[in-house]
């Protein structure tokens, strides 16, 4: 079998993440895979071609010159599935295969959102749901990441599409836990002895403003709390002077250690205590899962997947969104140190249950192979 993933970029993001497990996965299954990628850094690409993955840029091309070289890397190939992550991508795949209906045609859904809104901005507008009445005719089949991603798109297709959904958790390999989340050249050491973390874009969804209004709440409520607590936030983005300053003007920035975008997340998580996120929406929310993985309990917003991720006093706590009294609370109730161990043994658990490599494996290979398409 050989399998064309059509993916925007291939820099360090969820999506982009998510398809090096299942390439994993496919070539372990021998499935020969190619991938197509149009713009970024390309911070995975050196990777994938040293696993024996073929991998082609196409940001010197216009449209329709990227659809004459898709057309012939599926011809040169010979190509059975073309599967399609993130918007741009899933248009240009639906161009490459116009009218060709012998290709199997898969794309995975990797947010709650339109083709406009991306992981940036939530809308649902008309236009995006027209460009989406010819693909969702076209496709075989759509994986959508999670449950929230599912009701999302049902929800706003012009035409019944339940039949061609099927929900399929991002799982992750011991591979990239071990190999991909870190590579032990952070040497980061928390100021206080309990820390509280965010990891991710500095951008308007995170709502990291949020985060810190509760930290400096926590601050306002908790006894005997010199040198005990801290906030960690990590990541670069255009909100990033924002924020600082803002925490700046509830005089709590000296409680908080910033540091820009790493790739070694693996060394922050093994020394925090508790992931902090506080997403407007997410379509899963990856690292969630990354925190997981390194047994860490959660505190997260009950909208969107993220519920489907944070087990209420389970694995972490859910809030209402946007309340930032009940966040607050939440972060007082994890200083427990008996509640917050209880938790965190719960969390890597229930990766290994629900968000499991091997199947997620399994899952994307029964549609690739189902005849009926």
């Amino acid at each position: 079998m050989n399998v064309l993933h059509l993916i925007t970029s291939l820099n360090r993001g969820g999506a982009e993440n998510h398809l090096t497990c299942l390439i994993r996965g496919q070539l372990e299954k021998k499935i020969n895979v190619f991938v197509v990628y149009l713009k970024g850094d390309g911070y995975w690409v050196n990777y994938l071609k040293s696993i024996g993955v073929k991998v082609l840029k196409l940001k010197e091309y216009n449209f329709f010159s990227q659809i004459s070289v898709i057309k012939k890397i599926i011809k040169i190939n010979n190509i059975n599935i073309v599967h399609a992550h993130l918007p741009h991508m899933e248009i240009l795949g639906f161009a490459s295969l116009f009218g060709n209906k012998n290709l199997k045609f898969i794309i995975t859904k990797h947010v709650d959102n339109d083709y406009f809104g991306g992981s940036q901005i939530k809308k649902n507008s008309i236009i995006s749901s027209i460009i989406s009445l010819g693909i969702y005719s076209r496709v075989n089949k759509i994986i959508a990441i999670s449950n929230s991603v599912k009701k999302f798109l049902i929800k706003n297709s012009f035409i019944n599409i339940k039949n061609k959904i099927k929900v399929i958790y991002y799982g992750l390999d011991k591979f990239y836990i071990d190999k991909c989340l870190s590579n032990n050249r952070t040497k980061f050491k928390p100021k206080s002895k309990l820390t509280f973390c965010f990891i991710g874009r500095l951008v308007k969804q995170k709502q990291v403003d949020q985060l810190i209004l509760s930290f400096n709440n926590f601050y306002k409520k908790i006894e005997d709390h010199e040198n005990k607590y801290g906030l960690l936030i990590v990541g670069s983005g255009p909100e990033k002077k924002m924020l600082i300053n803002y925490s700046n003007e509830l005089g709590i920035n000296d409680k908080i250690t910033w540091k820009n975008f790493t790739d070694d997340v693996g060394s922050i998580f093994q020394e925090i205590d508790v992931f902090c996120i506080n997403s407007s929406f997410e379509g899963l929310g990856l690292v969630m899962l990354e925190a997981m993985a390194y047994s860490k309990p959660i505190i997260g917003p009950d909208i969107s997947a993220i519920p489907e991720v944070i087990k209420n006093n389970i694995n972490g706590l859910t809030v209402k969104a946007g309340d930032t009294n009940e966040y607050t609370d939440a972060m007082i109730k994890l200083t427990n140190d008996q509640k917050r161990d209880l938790l965190s043994r719960n969390s890597y658990k229930i990766l290994k249950e629900n968000f499991n490599f091997d199947v997620m494996i399994s899952k994307v290979s029964a549609i690739y192979n189902e005849k009926n398409l």
